[in-house]
């Protein structure tokens, strides 16, 4: 049987994740986890929570959805780790547009995603809290800039249920538009490129590649992040030096590195140092971890979202740090596809057993094929620049589916010192809902 094909993308500011589904029997097989197997499973991997206090959320109160955002995000760094490159990725962007799509699907797809993600099994919790973390992201200020937006991108004509339509709009905020994939392809790409570009102030460009929407596209989701804040104290160019840095033990590169010393929220663990980089307004941070020893691999296998926020309890603000963090620009781009069916998002991906029947209405199509939705690829892009004013950061993910593709005087204390000449990771935090915004290590700092 010749298997017709519906396209969802969604888009995350710098980060990009492209989903894709097609259309069959779309009926679960049996053969993957069962709901009871999945709710006597420890969801929170990194001890954090477990599946009873997820999954069978009943209400927003009893669901912590920052902490949610969190646990995924070390499990996903987890997938996408490497030896030898910088990573930088949106945990929030690819949470959130995995949210729309989560929203409608049924059955062991969705039970599955939920574990993946820690979502609620019902749904209007989920839809609750995170239409509120967004609203609360998206609060107007004029100490930085920080926004998100999320789009459906509908095919004309295809029967997608209202209800569906009126949950992107009303939780997700999401711009609903109908466009001719099957007519006009290109200017249907234009047409997102630019929506994608504008919303990351054109650091994310052509995240919806060439030749990916085509005859079979019926419904493009997208989701972009977007953040320019500068540090609360600004580093002095002045004191930005070129410095060794070193990549391993036996190797060593020379890069621009910013220098202060200031009173800073600071930290000491087992085997590593964290510092808190506030951005003006107080509402974001960067937590910059430093392991002891030079051997990033070995730190980030054993470093879990529990141990985070164990380093980050034992921060104290009466330290005055001598800081060296050199300056880093990169830009990744990833396919997560393959990652999150290893986590266990497996049906999502398989047109005989993917069940997202809650976004088309099923009275209006005559054709079968056009009912078997499934994933076929989630791409994840980023940007990041770290110098002496601040930071900005965008991403966005591209999700395709188809159907069959204050200031006190401190008491006298040493002088702590955080040097950053090796690898190490970073997070940004919105502090005020505690979500994980950007995620990444820098392996090797690149600049121009």
């Amino acid at each position: 049987m010749h298997r017709k094909k519906i396209i969802i993308l969604m888009f995350f500011c710098s980060l990009s994740l492209l989903c894709v589904g097609c259309v069959e029997n779309s009926n679960s097989d049996t053969s993957q986890k069962s709901i009871s197997t999945i709710i006597n499973t420890d969801v929170f991997k990194n001890g954090m929570t477990n599946t009873q206090s997820t999954l069978n959320a009943k209400s927003v109160e009893d669901y912590d959805i920052a902490a949610a955002n969190n646990a995924f995000a070390f499990d996903m760094y987890s997938m996408v780790k490497n030896n030898d490159d910088n990573i930088f990725f949106s945990p929030h962007s690819i949470f959130t547009a995995i949210a729309i799509c989560y929203d409608g699907a049924e059955g062991t797809t969705k039970e599955q995603i939920a574990n993946v993600f820690y979502f609620p099994l019902d749904k209007p919790v989920l839809e609750v809290s995170l239409g509120k973390m967004i609203d609360e992201i998206n609060s107007e200020t004029d100490d930085y800039e920080l926004e998100t937006a999320n789009a459906l991108w509908i095919q004309k004509k295809y029967p997608v249920k209202e209800q569906y339509i009126s949950n992107v709009d009303n939780y997700y905020f999401g711009k609903v538009e109908k466009l001719d994939f099957v007519g006009q392809p290109e200017n249907s790409r234009n047409t997102i490129n630019d929506w994608v570009e504008e919303r990351t102030k054109d650091k994310i460009k052509d995240l919806v590649p060439s030749s990916a929407i085509n005859d079979k596209t019926r419904l493009i989701i997208t989701n972009a992040i977007y953040f320019n804040g500068k540090w609360k104290t600004e580093f002095d160019k002045q004191d930005t030096k070129d410095r060794n840095f070193y990549p391993s033990e036996d190797d060593e590169i020379l890069v621009d590195v910013m220098y202060t010393k200031q009173y800073f929220n600071y930290g000491e663990g087992s085997n590593a140092k964290i510092v808190e980089l506030s951005y003006k307004g107080n509402d974001l941070s960067m937590y910059v971890v430093l392991p002891d020893e030079n051997d990033i691999d070995k730190f980030e296998n054993g470093f879990s979202v529990k141990d985070y926020e164990k380093l980050k309890s034992n921060m104290d603000s009466k330290y005055e740090v001598k800081t060296w963090i050199p300056k880093f620009k990169f830009e990744t781009k990833t396919d997560l596809s393959e990652s999150l069916k290893n986590m266990g998002a497996v049906d999502a991906f398989d047109f005989s057993s993917a069940n997202f029947s809650g976004i088309y209405d099923a009275d209006k199509i005559l054709d079968p094929n056009e009912k078997a939705l499934y994933i076929t690829q989630v791409i994840h892009q980023a940007f990041i620049d770290v110098q002496e004013e601040g930071t900005e950061a965008a991403a966005a993910t591209y999700v395709e589916m188809c159907v069959p593709d204050e200031y006190v005087e401190p008491k006298p204390v040493p002088i702590r010192e955080f040097k950053a000449d090796h690898p190490f990771m970073f997070f940004i935090e919105d502090k005020r809902t505690g979500c994980i915004l950007f995620m990444g290590k820098v392996e090797s700092p690149e600049y121009e």
